[in-house]
């Protein structure tokens, strides 16, 4: 792969990590600075494949010679608001990210949403088709397609009734919440199915928008609305439509925010979940020492990736945790410093 030449050494990474085992080290990706990589630029171009392919392009050929594993992706990502424009929503790019108008506002236009289109005759999924489309043709031998963030059932939710009222319907209509999950689940697997159709494998795996490769059909679903449900609400009225997500996929994972960690001993109850990744909040949310023994929690039998937490706050837990089935997603304010990170891991006795 032209903008990954150790590619290999980043696939067996991947292969051990998610058996729990070790080829060499855990793998690492740091990010750093890149010229045309900003919020400001991607909104722009990520309304079209012709300027979305040279944006992710220029990334990658910037990152070409740094030996990190990070999978060189051009992801035919819209970011989070993409699965709620999906199902009808209008949708805002701006800041680096897209989020959606909460349109679904009357529990009568419920069975309508049942009934919307999951194939190229519905507009945003023949974007992302000609996307992928596009990528594949133009990166071929110099980059992998990345798949597109399609959240989870309770996001999508979020998305079409907004957090707030959510929260409220979760009390208020549990019946109607529940077939809204019904419908929101059965859309995630079909488009998930739908842009897997599309893209090519990658040595059997896929690639996602955060550059991880995962074996088989399989990538990450995510649960961010979980950080204001109470363990109970989740065991009751969303763990099983996460069940079905993970049963849908090959070696399913987890995407939840560290300001969610408290339900973690619920996630890790999820049948065939193979890893969790946390994200960092702080400060809306707890701190990595905060935390810790959540994480040795899913170490026990899952893998566990960490995203977006500097090293110097890595430094602290990394003792206390096994680099087998371990990931770590940090920063860097520069590439030297992103090189003394990536230098100093290679160097550890693992």
């Amino acid at each position: 792969m032209l903008y990954k030449p150790n590619i290999d050494d980043v696939l067996k990474r991947f292969d051990a990590f998610w058996q729990k085992q070790l080829h060499d080290r855990p793998p690492l990706h740091v990010r750093y600075p890149v010229p045309g990589q900003s919020d400001e630029d991607w909104p722009q171009a990520s309304q079209s494949p012709e300027a979305y392919f040279p944006y992710w392009e220029n990334i990658c050929r910037q990152r070409q010679d740094f030996p990190d594993d990070d999978c060189a992706v051009t992801a035919a990502d819209m970011g989070p608001g993409f699965m709620g424009g999906v199902m009808g929503c209008p949708v805002t790019f701006d800041h680096g990210t897209s989020w959606s108008a909460h349109s679904l506002t009357d529990w009568a236009d419920l069975e309508a949403l049942g009934e919307v289109v999951l194939d190229e005759s519905n507009p945003w999924l023949a974007r992302l088709a000609e996307m992928i489309r596009v990528f594949a043709d133009r990166g071929r031998g110099r980059c992998a397609v990345g798949l597109a963030m399609l959240t989870g059932p309770g996001d999508i939710m979020t998305a079409l009734r907004g957090p707030t009222q959510l929260c409220i319907d979760l009390y208020e209509a549990p019946d109607r919440v529940a077939e809204l999950a019904r419908i929101c689940t059965d859309a995630w697997i079909s488009v998930q199915q739908f842009q897997m159709d599309l893209i090519e494998p990658l040595a059997g795996g896929y690639c996602d928008n955060y550059g991880i490769w995962t074996p088989g059909r399989s990538t990450y679903f995510a649960n961010d609305i979980s950080v204001v449900v109470s363990p109970e609400m989740y065991r009751h009225q969303l763990f099983e439509f996460d069940c079905e997500i993970a049963a849908s996929l090959e070696t399913p994972w987890l995407h939840v925010h560290s300001g969610g960690a408290y339900l973690i001993p619920e996630f890790l109850r999820i049948p065939k979940l193979v890893g969790l990744q946390v994200v960092n909040d702080y400060p809306a949310g707890p701190t990595l020492q905060q935390i810790a023994p959540l994480l040795r929690q899913v170490q026990q039998n899952h893998c566990l990736l960490l995203r977006k937490y500097p090293m110097e706050e890595l430094e602290q837990i990394l003792p206390t945790l096994s680099p087998e089935g371990l990931y770590i997603d940090t920063q860097a304010d520069s590439l030297a410093e992103a090189e003394g990170i990536l230098s100093d891991w290679e160097r550890r006795v693992w």
